[in-house]
């Protein structure tokens, strides 16, 4: 189980390494960075994080942009961020995926 607030949100809904990108991007809109320095700041190892990263720009919850030596990703507002975690976690329930959401974009406001 992972906590989002006061939301628990279920492993088989969404992976936790997931969640805590999305968390990571919600906390630091302005990050620009590789797969190995988010992995670093998150204390992951870069394979797992670069696979999440992968995912997610797959259903565009962040950008991945080429780049030499090795891509870059970074997360981007969007009003379409239901809809990209409904596909994500298509099990978790609507209401579920609502209070998600508005919980990772209240985060920002703190």
């Amino acid at each position: 189980m992972a906590r989002v607030g006061n939301f628990i949100v279920r492993d088989a809904d969404i992976d936790r390494i997931k969640l805590e990108l999305i968390t990571f991007f919600k906390d630091n809109p302005g990050t620009v960075d590789s797969a190995e320095k988010i992995g670093i700041r998150l204390g992951r190892s870069r394979e797992e994080v670069d696979k999440a990263l992968d995912e997610l720009s797959e259903h565009g919850i962040c950008k991945r942009v080429s780049s030499r030596p090795e891509p870059i990703f970074m997360y981007y507002a969007s009003a379409q961020i239901l809809e990209r975690i409904a596909k994500l976690a298509p099990d978790m329930d609507y209401d579920a995926q609502i209070e998600l959401v508005n919980t990772l974009l209240s985060r920002n406001s703190r």
